[in-house]
């Protein structure tokens, strides 16, 4: 057994077609079918097995798969770790963010990151929403992403690195805009109620809020902040229900109201990135430090 066997194993195992596994490794699929049928020989146990076009793995190779990710990300690591230590730590660290983030937290955090460890490791930034965020990180586009807490990943892990506040979002001139205090049953007699969609990690944890308080949102529904806010602006009478981001900034005719019964941290904008999954020291790096950083910084 040698080490390319346990790549072109991995590789075929990934992707169960020799054809594109052949493709992506550069070598021809008889090369990999003979390395296989190799490997296959010496365990003494089939790994794969044929379906149509495509390959499966067997129960044995299964098992086989587990052992064989964990001594190449071990080997991988320590490569990584030999390189850092003949300079500061290099490659690619790809990062999926929300984007009421990237006005202040992340590029506070990217520059601390930096002064840190150098320059040698690129920190590619990628805005989306926060499930299609998660969608990417398990597909292996990102290694962590910022975004909010998703339920049932058990593959992944979440940090909270900083917490947003809910507001009402109300047009000056607004009846409600005139009151020193704003409490969530104000808002029963209020209409329409504009919010996030409850399909969304955000939306319901507001939608819960709301629920508890005899509050029923209009439609439409908004998935950020600007469009929320462009929607209470352009709508009579409207409020709006959302995070206090960067987001609002830009409509001046719009003021935010705290609500009483509503903490400063409702909201926790998460770290996430696969638990068990092999990691660049770069990107090790990076969710270590994330972790530590504070924010605001003093």
């Amino acid at each position: 057994m040698n080490l390319p066997q346990l790549y072109y194993f991995r590789k075929l195992a990934e992707l169960q077609h020799y054809t594109n596994a052949a493709k992506e490794l550069f070598i021809t699929q008889p090369t990999l079918s003979n390395s296989i049928a190799s490997l296959e020989r010496e365990l003494g146990i089939p790994l794969f097995e044929r379906e149509g076009r495509h390959v499966r793995l067997t129960r044995y190779g299964k098992e086989f798969y587990e052992h064989a990710l964990e001594a190449i990300n071990a080997l991988e690591r320590g490569i990584a770790l030999a390189k850092e230590h003949a300079g500061s730590p290099t490659g690619n660290v790809d990062v999926g963010t929300i984007y009421t983030i990237q006005g202040d937290y992340l590029p506070a955090l990217i520059s601390a990151y930096r002064a840190q460890y150098g320059q040698g490791a690129s920190v590619n930034v990628c805005q989306g929403l926060s499930l299609p965020l998660i969608e990417d990180l398990e597909s292996d586009r990102y290694e962590v992403v910022f975004c909010a807490q998703v339920e049932n990943k058990p593959d992944l892990t979440f940090v909270p690195v900083l917490a947003q506040r809910l507001v009402a979002v109300v047009h000056r001139y607004h009846k409600l805009a005139w009151r020193p205090q704003l409490s969530l049953s104000d808002l029963r007699d209020a209409s329409p109620i504009i919010t996030y969609p409850e399909t969304t990690p955000i939306g319901k944890e507001v939608s819960e809020l709301l629920r508890t308080h005899g509050v029923t949102p209009s439609m439409p529904v908004c998935n950020d902040e600007i469009t929320l806010a462009s929607m209470v602006d352009s709508t009579e009478g409207a409020v709006g229900v959302a995070l206090d981001t960067l987001g609002l900034r830009p409509f001046r005719e719009l003021i935010t109201k705290r609500f009483v019964e509503v903490e400063d941290d409702f909201h926790k904008v998460c770290l996430a990135y696969k638990t068990g999954a092999y990691k660049t020291r770069a990107t090790e790096n990076f969710i270590e430090f994330a972790r530590r950083f504070e924010w605001p910084c003093s």
